[in-house]
């Protein structure tokens, strides 16, 4: 099924309507048409799990380990009780992105999904 969310700019290919308002079912000929347009939306993927073990290997395989360990030791209080008593996160978890992104890595590499977790 094709699902659109013009406000959002996102579509989604799946069995169930994705979370939040906006979205709506469209055929693949509606789809076809949006696009011909111009419309060019951005895909919306499910958050999934990623544990913490993978977020840390794939930092350190990016060589940003340190940096990682910097940025956690300059978390809030509340913020660094969830990095230490955490096992995974949510991948689109805020937090997460941001301390990616402050890292210069991409927040859709680091928090892709996790093999151990599927």
């Amino acid at each position: 099924m094709h699902f659109i969310n013009q406000t959002t700019n996102q579509f989604s290919f799946g069995d169930s309507l994705p979370p939040g308002p906006g979205w709506e079912l469209v055929s693949a000929k509606q789809f076809n048409a949006l696009r011909s347009t111009g419309w060019s939306p951005t895909e919306y993927i499910q958050p999934h799990r990623v544990s913490k073990d993978t977020i840390v290997s794939r930092v350190n395989e990016a060589g940003k380990l340190n940096d990682l360990i910097v940025a956690i030791n300059t978390l809030p209080v509340d913020k660094s009780f969830m990095w230490t008593h955490f096992a995974w996160f949510w991948s689109n978890n805020p937090t997460i992105v941001g301390m990616c992104q402050s890292l210069g890595l991409d927040p859709l590499q680091i928090l892709a999904t996790d093999p151990y977790l599927s």
